[in-house]
């Protein structure tokens, strides 16, 4: 028997419950106007406590009418800071928290939001998943980044992804976490009809540990160039005991002891660069497990003036 769209969401949302702890936890939702460049936008804090007390972990997806907008991980604080640009009119949202291994799920009170329309001259910026889980550090994970032009935007569109949202006041992003990195295709999205959506994927990619296991052992015998010295200077050493009693040995052994010496010279060299060519890869640690906040960005420039739109997505790294 086919199951109805609202029979699928509801098992869904029991799966995703079941994974989650019992402890009960409050969600709350707040927003706030700040200057980013020369534009005002809306941020979206929402703050996660739990009745034990403890820090909580975690994503928290902003959402309407059960529909995800954007996410954003939880910090040590608890806070979990969205951004989310090209909302027009009038909205509901609301901040869902997915719990962790000790806590259970919750969800804000609706909040009341209302946008301005994007101007015709600029775009409006979506991703899709904006939560990804990946299972293991190395893995990747795909997501799709849709822009909408306005009803007069005509050009290329760049993206570029960076880490934890935009500070208030400042048009910069942050550096992306340890071994994370994006690859858009395309990287420059051409927008060559207004009113219109065009896509780019992008793989969000993460550093598998390396060097621990990997290192290189130095072969028998090639290692230590010590035994090669010894077996060519003993028999000059010997020839020197002989000097008292066969002075006329003496030119011999002198060019013999000559040879041994730089052979030894030689060994010594040819060892170091063994060592230095062979030596154990540094230690990579790479990406660590845990959840993370991406900002994805969209910016155009027509020389004159310039348009940019940017949202954030929660990465998860078991």
């Amino acid at each position: 028997m086919a199951l109805t769209a609202g029979a699928a969401a509801s098992l869904a949302t029991s799966a995703a419950m079941a994974e989650t702890g019992s402890i009960a936890t409050h969600t709350a939702l707040t927003t706030e106007s700040i200057q980013v460049g020369n534009r005002t936008v809306t941020a979206y804090s929402a703050t996660v406590t739990g009745e034990d007390g403890a820090p909580l972990k975690g994503v928290v997806n902003l959402t309407e009418h059960g529909k995800t907008l954007a996410g954003a991980a939880l910090d040590a604080s608890g806070t979990a800071h969205i951004r989310l640009d090209g909302l027009a009119g009038d909205h509901s949202l609301s901040a869902v928290y997915s719990g962790d291994s000790a806590h259970a799920t919750s969800e804000s009170e609706a909040v009341a939001v209302h946008a301005d329309a994007i101007p015709a001259d600029s775009f409006g910026l979506a991703i899709s998943p904006t939560s990804v889980t990946i299972a293991a550090p190395g893995d990747s994970a795909n997501v799709t980044a849709s822009i909408t032009s306005g009803s007069a935007f005509t050009g290329f569109v760049e993206f570029s992804c960076a880490g934890a949202p935009v500070t208030a006041g400042s048009a910069t992003d942050n550096a992306l976490p340890y071994g994370v990195s994006c690859t858009f295709t395309p990287e420059n999205l051409q927008v060559t009809a207004s009113s219109t959506t065009y896509n780019s994927t992008f793989s969000v990619l993460t550093t598998a540990p390396a060097g621990a296991g990997a290192m290189n052992r130095v072969p028998r015998g090639r290692g230590n160039g010590a035994p090669l010295a010894l077996a060519i200077l003993l028999p000059g050493m010997v020839g020197l005991g002989w000097l008292g009693r066969r002075r006329k040995l003496f030119s011999r052994v002198a060019l013999l002891t000559m040879v041994g010496a730089i052979a030894l010279l030689g060994t010594s060299a040819c060892n170091a660069r063994y060592k230095y060519l062979n030596h154990p890869p540094t230690y990579n640690g790479g990406t660590a497990a845990g959840d993370y906040t991406l900002t994805v960005w969209a910016q155009t420039s027509n020389g004159v003036t310039a348009s940019e739109q940017f949202m954030t997505m929660a990465l998860s790294i078991k």
